[in-house]
């Protein structure tokens, strides 16, 4: 029946008399007829029917074909090599893909307690991962390895399609490190990746590699030649694939994922928040937060705002166009508008703008506080210590003074203001002012009204 029901699907799928079609199909088969109607009318298995979709849906499926091959999920039409690829690294003892790996592999760096887990998925035939080895890593190691904050973990993810001696090279990784070299011959692909790079078979290359580490040549030739190291391999490409890893190199930050290579301050900004203990944040927050200005169930256009309360041209922004903007789309319920500040952290104006509007936000005067703090913006910014003009701004709003000014003291708060530039490192900001709109298209600087218009009508309009 299994087989027939797909061999006739265009006969019954979204016909009203679908029943009959199955009806006929029981009899082709030689089933009682009678009682295999009777069967299916009666909803005998539809609780069995309910109850495999529950637990297709527990197990995060999503779409139809989806398969679990020893508790690893597989998805789509693929072919048969897919499937025996997939079969074959399960029956070498695969595991289900993880972001995890433990503290004793030879991959990871860094002390098993450190608060902070950062993953490179990256791909030794990859120029700008070569670019991020040598001018990221080694800093890195140096700045948050070796003090205790940071252990740091390399995967691999050789995309063979554009780079045919990526996979092999990282085997030649993981064949180098079952002899506990697996880092210095790391350093040596991404060094020489000029060398092997435009070789028909980098095998060779490899092992002379080796040869001239000092390892046992013997078994890391038959490590290489015999397909051993794949495994791993395979099992990388599938933690990545799973986590959405499209490109590399590709870094997660505890669970926070970064595409593409980060210098190292910024990498380093989102060490010390996620060490802080920051949240994850979200490009659209959800529910009752201030800063959001629209309705999101009416809305059609979506403009996400990156803006510097100590920057001039935010400053032109939120004075000369964003009351424009909200009275012609937010108003009229056709636009959110959602505000990220951009925090450069400590005590740099950026941050202390951002704290002051996050501390009156508890108090629902978030956007009357940006407000403000845009129109004063070159008094407080001169200040030396710029936290009395926001008391003085605070007490124009008839706040709670105690509450504002313990919250402007506050730690959580000011890593809080940090999210906003956080979840722009995330989607590749530079820097402030930066817009972004649902539509994909991006404006950097301080777009006139006129400019945010024609955006803004072309999503409408294709509403």
């Amino acid at each position: 029946m299994h087989e027939a029901l797909f061999g006739s699907q265009e006969q019954w799928s979204g016909n009203p008399n679908a029943e009959d079609v199955f009806g006929g199909l029981a009899e082709e088969l030689g089933l009682d007829r009678s009682e295999f109607e009777t069967c299916l009318s009666s909803g005998e298995y539809a609780a069995k029917v309910e109850s495999d979709v529950q637990e297709g849906l527990a197990q995060s499926v999503t779409g139809t074909p989806s398969f679990l091959i020893n508790g690893i999920p597989f998805s789509g039409a693929q072919p048969f090599a897919a499937f025996q690829e997939q079969i074959d690294y399960a029956l070498a003892g695969g595991e289900p893909p993880s972001l995890e790996v433990s503290t004793d592999s030879f991959r990871s760096l860094g002390d098993a307690d450190a608060p902070v887990v950062v993953t490179e998925f990256s791909d030794y035939q990859c120029p700008a991962c070569a670019q991020v080895e040598q001018q990221v890593i080694p800093a890195l190691i140096e700045q948050y390895v070796e003090t205790g904050k940071v252990r740091f973990v390399y995967r691999e993810f050789p995309l063979s399609s554009i780079h045919p001696n990526a996979q092999k090279a990282s085997e030649a990784a993981i064949c180098a490190g079952q002899q506990d070299e697996y880092w210095e011959m790391h350093e040596r692909l991404f060094a020489n990746q000029q060398e092997w790079q435009g070789e028909t078979d980098p095998s060779g290359v490899f092992k002379a590699y080796a040869a001239d580490m000092g390892l046992d040549t013997g078994a890391f030739d038959q490590c290489l030649d015999d397909g051993e190291a794949a495994v791993t391999v395979r099992g990388d490409l599938l933690a990545g694939q799973a986590l959405g890893v499209n490109a590399t190199p590709y870094f997660f930050v505890n669970d926070l994922a970064f595409r593409g290579g980060l210098p190292i301050e910024t990498l380093g900004q989102v060490i010390d928040y996620v060490a802080a203990g920051g949240k994850a944040p979200e490009i659209v927050p959800t529910g009752n937060d201030w800063h959001l200005l629209g309705n999101p169930q009416s809305a059609s256009a979506v403009t996400v705002a990156f803006v510097d309360y100590s920057n001039a041209e935010s400053a032109d922004h939120a004075l000369q166009v964003l009351p424009k903007l909200k009275e012609t789309y937010v108003d009229a319920g056709e636009m959110l508008y959602i505000l990220h500040p951009w925090s450069e952290g400590g005590d740099s104006a950026s941050a202390q703008g951002a704290i002051a509007a996050e501390c009156a936000g508890p108090q629902g005067e978030y956007w009357e506080m940006h407000d403000l703090l845009f129109e004063n913006q070159a008094s407080w910014t001169g200040a030396q210590d710029p936290s009395s003009q926001f008391v003085g701004y605070a007490e124009s709003l008839d706040m709670d003074l105690d509450a504002f000014q313990t919250c402007l003291d506050s730690e959580d708060v000011a890593l809080q203001a940090q999210g906003g530039k956080i979840v722009g490192i995330r989607y590749g900001v530079p820097g402030a002012p930066v817009f972004l709109f649902n539509n994909g298209q991006g404006q950097q600087g301080s777009p006139s009204f006129e400019e945010f218009q024609q955006i803004i009508d072309s999503i409408l309009g294709g509403q």
